[in-house]
């Protein structure tokens, strides 16, 4: 395989005479309380069609994270049948599955045992909806969230890469030579694949895109640079054709465009052989160079100055805690609890409370209303914590009326994208 760019009279990269490694991770999620007629367009927009293109375009080859939670919704709606067809992929080669958090909890802000039980559940669920197919290579941290505890979480599950952010590697965009991988030295050489961020945004058509790009010549362009032999893209499968209509058409496009090499990750390591050991940093898919040098870590998700944030975090850990204690004292129902509080705390309450530039407060009411459930279904939970529960869920649900009805919300919201130079009627506009 040769890698070299030919140039036309205009200066513009040509793509004939070169090719590109091109690994791509499809995440498929949705949180256990999702609405059922939601799941189905999910489904029919996105689900299917992307499926289909896999099974049929002889070239596709991709990295597929689907949680256990995820799987199992699917399977309780009627749509069990997609199971069966990525189980098929799986055996063909066709796909690899990862390993990640059963309920797509942010590992670095979750409690260690609580990730533990989650990557646990999730392995033993895998193997049996997957079968002999489930023998994850990698692991898929939610949001691709780095600490230096989700690295050693990989390891200690016989992982041999783990997929981040291009800003994981030094705290900057734009900076990384995509001819080579990383090995985090906090983890014993653990492989670190770094996301191409601008190419990432651009194929799901994100928000926070610089590039419009709407065929797959428009990709490959931009792929196509001379410091790159590879591109990893990692894209929330409902972007094809969910969030926006057809497209799984560009996805099509893409597999067979004959500069593009599709591949797994694991595949990718057998081609790349150029390593060096970092120090990555602490951040999220979403993170900005400024971010974490003011060491605003995953504020998506736990931002000390948003109260609905802060307040359904203290309803997890009074959860949390009488979980255990009633665990200490022998209650029967102890486990049922806790499994509860993990499908009752997924990240997407806190997510959807954000106002970064996400909201919609439903989420964040629905977290704190499964949270208090799972509290209330121990045999005895003490008088004291139950009361406090209530009121840190009426909190909540206050916390809603006043962001919606005072405008907090859409003030937050637009101070966000105002940060990041995104027109927020654009935004808003999207819907």
């Amino acid at each position: 395989m040769s890698f070299y760019i030919t140039m036309e009279k205009n200066d513009q990269p040509k793509t004939q005479g070169k090719s590109i490694l091109w690994p791509n991770l499809l995440h498929f999620y949705q949180p256990p309380d999702q609405d059922r007629g939601l799941i189905e367009r999910i489904v029919n927009e996105a689900y299917q069609p992307v499926i289909t293109l896999l099974e049929n375009i002889k070239s596709a080859r991709a990295t597929v994270n689907i949680p256990a939670c995820t799987v199992e919704l699917l399977i309780k709606t009627g749509f069990g049948e997609l199971i069966t067809r990525l189980k098929g992929l799986a055996e063909t080669g066709r796909i690899e599955l990862t390993l990640t958090p059963r309920f797509h909890l942010i590992m670095p802000i979750y409690p260690e045992e609580e990730v533990e039980r989650q990557i646990a559940s999730n392995y033993k669920l895998g193997k049996r909806y997957f079968g002999y197919t489930y023998t994850p290579r990698g692991l898929y941290s939610p949001e691709l969230a780095y600490e230096t505890t989700v690295a050693k979480t990989a390891v200690r599950h016989g992982c041999r890469w783990l997929a981040v952010d291009e800003i994981a590697i030094n705290g900057n965009l734009g900076q990384a030579i995509f001819d080579k991988l990383y090995m985090d030295k906090s983890a014993g050489g653990l492989i670190l694949v770094p996301r191409n961020r601008r190419l990432s945004e651009g194929l799901a058509g994100s928000l926070f895109a610089r590039d419009d790009i709407s065929s797959a010549d428009d990709f490959a362009k931009l792929a196509l640079d001379s410091q790159h032999r590879f591109v990893f893209t990692a894209v929330d499968v409902e972007h094809f054709g969910h969030h926006i209509k057809d497209r799984h058409g560009l996805l099509s496009q893409l597999y067979q465009h004959p500069q593009l090499v599709p591949l797994t990750v694991s595949e990718l390591l057998s081609h790349i052989r150029k390593k060096d050991y970092c120090r990555p940093r602490a951040s999220d898919w979403t993170s900005t160079p400024e971010e974490l040098k003011n060491r605003q870590l995953f504020y998506t998700w736990n931002d000390p100055q948003n109260k609905i944030h802060q307040t359904l975090w203290e309803l997890y850990r009074l959860a949390t805690d009488e979980i255990k204690n009633a665990a200490a004292a022998g209650d029967l129902q102890h486990i049922r609890a806790r499994e509860a509080l993990s499908a009752a705390a997924p990240s997407c309450g806190l997510f959807w409370a954000s106002c970064r530039p996400w909201w919609y407060g439903v989420y964040p009411e629905n977290m704190a209303t499964n949270i208090c459930l799972a509290l209330f279904s121990l045999m005895a939970p003490s008088a004291k914590a139950k009361d406090k529960a209530f009121k840190l869920r009426q909190t909540i649900y206050d916390l809603v009326a006043e962001y919606n009805q005072n405008g907090t919300a859409r003030k937050l919201q637009i101070d966000f994208l105002k940060s990041r130079g995104i027109n927020s009627r654009k935004f808003f506009e999207r819907g």
